[in-house]
C-alpha cells in the first residue's frame, strides 16, 4: 500500500482512544510488513516500530506518529467520526488531522523509498497514548532506537515545525478546618484560601516569546472538599491549572515562578501532576506532566537542509511554531535530539466535531515525508557527522 489516502481512511475506520490502540496497532504492523519494512515489532507498551536500512551506514532518522485519538465527544457530527468519508476534497473522521493522516503519509513515504540508494536507517514509530501522556511512549522507543534526527507527525499545514511551547499541569490543595455553616467563625474555610491563590496566580506576570507568543496559565478545575456539601465549612479545596511554557524553562524554574506568584500565602500546597495510563498491552506508562519547550536555532544544519528539500519538490519552505504539546518535547526538549514537526492539516481541524484533512494536503505530506527522508539519509549530505547533527 503506497497511497496515503487509502491508508489514512483505513486508520480512521478503527477507533483508537488512548489505552485502546490494539486494533489499529495490529493493522499498522501488518501494513508496514506489506510496505517492505524490516524488523516490524510491537514493544511492551504497544508502540509499533518498523525499520528500513539503507545501503550504507549513516544517521538514524525516526518518524513518529501517534496511534491514539481523543474521544469524538458529545457534540453532534455530520460525518461519522469513524466512517472515513471522502467528500468535498476532504477525508473526514476522528484522527484525520490529528494525526492518522500524518502517520499514513510517513508510513507510505518510508515504504516507497529506494532505501538501498540511501545511507543510514529509517525508523517509523507509531506510538501510543500521546493525547494524555505526551512523550512518554516515544521515550521508550528512543531508549531502544538511538535517533540522530526525529520528525514528529502533527498538523502543521505542511510547514516545518521548528519550535514548540512546553506544557505543565499542576494541582493546588488548600487545607482548612471544617465547622457548621451556622458558625463559620469556628472553622477555617479552605475555599477562601484557594480563591486567594487563584487570584494571585491570575495576576502573575507570564513570560513571552517573539516566535511562540505569550505564556499561558489557565485554571481548568476547581472544587471544594467535601463535595457535594450542604452544611459544612469546606476543610479542603483543590484546583488544577494548565500552563504553556517557554523553551529552556525547566520544571524547577516553572515551580519557582508558581512559588513567587503565591508569595507568603499559607495553607496552600502545589505539585506537578503525576500521570499514569494502562496500555492496551497491560503495561503501564507513567510520567510527570511537564513537557519542556524547545527551539531549533535558525543556523542549525538540519533546519536549512530540510527546508531546502521541501522547496526542491515545490512544497512550502516555511516554518511553524507550535503552541501545543507534541512528542517532540521528549526528543528535543528532554533529550536534545534535533527534532521537527511536520504534517498535513491544521490545529484548528483537530479535536473538533467533523474533524477533517484535505486530500491534497495528505498526498503532499506523503511527498514531503519522502523528501525529508531522502535529505536526512543522503549519502553526500554530510549531516550524519557530529558537527552536522548539532541542534
Amino acid at each position: 500500500m503506497t497511497d496515503a489516502l487509502a491508508l489514512a481512511r483505513s486508520l480512521v475506520h478503527i477507533p483508537s482512544p488512548s489505552g485502546s490502540e490494539g486494533a489499529v496497532a495490529a493493522y499498522v504492523a501488518e501494513t508496514m510488513r506489506r510496505c517492505g519494512y524490516a524488523d516490524v515489532r510491537v514493544d511492551a507498551w504497544g508502540n509499533v516500530i518498523g525499520v528500513r536500512r539503507g545501503g550504507r551506514p549513516g544517521p538514524t532518522l525516526l518518524f513518529d506518529g501517534h496511534l491514539d485519538v481523543v474521544d469524538p465527544g458529545l457534540e453532534p457530527w455530520i460525518h461519522d467520526p469513524y466512517g472515513g468519508e471522502v467528500s468535498e476534497g476532504r477525508l473526514w473522521g476522528r484522527g484525520a488531522a490529528d494525526t492518522k493522516g500524518a502517520l499514513a503519509a510517513m508510513i507510505c513515504a518510508g515504504g516507497d523509498l529506494a532505501i538501498d540508494e540511501l545511507a543510514g536507517t529509517l525508523v517509523v514509530a507509531a506510538t501510543v497514548c500521546e493525547e494524555n501522556l505526551t512523550g512518554a511512549a516515544l521515550g521508550h522507543v528512543l531508549n531502544t532506537h538511538r535517533a540522530d534526527l526525529v520528525i514528529t507527525g502533527e498538523p502543521t499545514g505542511l510547514r516545518l515545525g521548528v519550535a514548540q511551547k512546553g506544557r505543565a499541569t499542576f494541582r493546588l490543595h488548600a487545607t482548612g478546618r471544617s465547622a457548621h455553616t451556622s458558625q463559620p467563625e469556628l472553622g477555617d474555610n479552605a475555599a477562601y484560601k484557594m480563591i486567594e491563590a487563584v487570584s494571585r496566580l491570575r495576576t502573575m506576570p507570564l513570560p513571552a516569546d517573539p516566535e511562540l507568543g505569550p505564556g499561558v496559565l489557565e485554571l481548568v478545575e476547581l472544587c471544594s472538599e467535601p463535595f457535594p456539601n450542604q452544611t459544612l465549612v469546606p476543610s479542603g479545596c483543590h484546583a488544577r491549572f494548565v500552563a504553556r511554557t517557554m523553551p529552556d524553562e525547566t520544571a524547577d524554574a516553572f515551580l519557582g515562578r508558581i512559588a513567587a506568584g503565591l508569595g507568603d500565602l499559607t495553607g496552600v500546597t502545589y505539585a506537578l501532576d503525576q500521570l499514569q495510563q494502562r496500555c492496551y498491552t497491560g503495561a503501564t506508562l507513567e510520567t510527570v506532566d511537564f513537557l519542556p519547550g524547545w527551539r531549533c536555532p535558525t543556523h542549525a544544519a538540519w533546519r536549512g537542509a530540510l527546508l531546502d528539500a521541501l522547496a526542491a519538490i515545490g512544497l512550502p519552505a516555511e516554518t511553524f511554531a507550535a503552541p501545543c504539546g507534541t512528542n517532540a518535547s521528549e526528543s528535543a526538549g528532554r533529550r536534545g535530539i534535533p527534532s521537527f514537526i511536520y504534517g498535513p492539516g491544521a490545529l484548528a481541524q483537530a479535536h473538533i466535531a467533523d474533524e477533517w484533512v484535505a486530500i491534497a494536503d495528505l498526498r503532499a505530506a506523503q511527498a514531503g515525508f519522502s523528501a525529508l527522508a531522502r535529505c536526512a539519509l543522503n549519502k553526500s549530505s554530510g549531516l550524519g557527522s557530529a558537527e552536522g547533527l548539532a541542534f
